[in-house]
């Protein structure tokens, strides 16, 4: 076996193992799926390389390979974009309000990745004790209760005082998110011109900012969350997908 038909087997392995401790730790996402996808294409461009090599060396299979190295390239360059968008800037006064982005429950239970978002706001509101936190998320089909609820819950349980916490539950989307978090500021005397800190994974910050100038924050600062090794890569899957459509929908409209 050649080096680089080792390297897709290994690759194409450790993308399937990923996937099988996703899916027994419940993490079924759009990320997963594609996860899933890409182990299967691997493990045929291993089964089939020298079949594979041969088709793309020359004709529309040549084609093919220019289209799916174009699209590497993207994904690549999609990849650097979520990381320069996750490096934190130091705001010039501290922000009176972080907005917590939710991450999805099984059933009211946190996921890690949620849970990882949490702790980080908790640390933040222990050294910046009068901030208010704003919960955002509402209730997925297979959630009991309504994301901002289970979260507002694990904050008070780790000691940040109930008036400290602003409740929105009923967002669907990150779009949402923002949209609906505004509206409530503002009924409670923020103002959107105000700094403004969000918390979420580094990979989501990109659009999480995007979607923050539209719902009119004119200063909202990422604080950046690390995303566990083995849900990483099914993320940016995912993510990469939403910065695609977030694109598009904006060129549409």
């Amino acid at each position: 076996m050649k080096l680089r038909e080792l390297l897709i087997l290994l690759l194409a392995l450790f993308c399937l193992l990923d996937s099988i401790v996703l899916t027994v730790r419940h993490s079924f996402s759009i990320g997963l799926y594609l996860l899933y996808l890409l182990s299967a294409g691997l493990l045929l461009l291993w089964k089939f390389y020298p079949q594979v090599t041969a088709f793309c060396s020359h004709g529309f299979g040549f084609v093919l390979k220019v289209v799916f190295f174009c699209g590497l390239a993207f994904f690549v360059f999609l990849l650097g974009l979520m990381g320069v968008s996750s490096l934190r800037k130091q705001p010039a006064s501290t922000p009176r309000v972080a907005i917590v982005l939710g991450a999805g429950l099984h059933g009211q239970q946190l996921t890690s990745m949620l849970q990882n978002r949490l702790d980080v706001a908790v640390q933040y509101w222990q050294q910046h004790p009068d901030t208010t936190l704003v919960v955002s998320g509402g209730q997925g089909p297979h959630e009991t209760i309504p994301e901002a609820e289970a979260m507002a819950q694990y904050l008070v349980a780790a000691g940040v005082p109930r008036e400290k916490l602003l409740l929105e539950g009923v967002s669907s989307s990150t779009r949402e998110n923002f949209l609906f978090t505004a509206d409530i500021l503002l009924r409670h005397g923020y103002l959107l011109t105000e700094p403004v800190l969000y918390i979420t994974d580094g990979f989501h910050c990109y659009r999480a900012k995007e979607y923050a100038k539209c719902a009119g924050f004119t200063q909202a600062m990422a604080l950046p969350v690390k995303t566990s090794f083995w849900v990483w890569p099914s993320s940016v899957l995912r993510e990469a997908l939403a910065i695609c459509a977030y694109w598009a929908h904006i060129t549409v409209s």
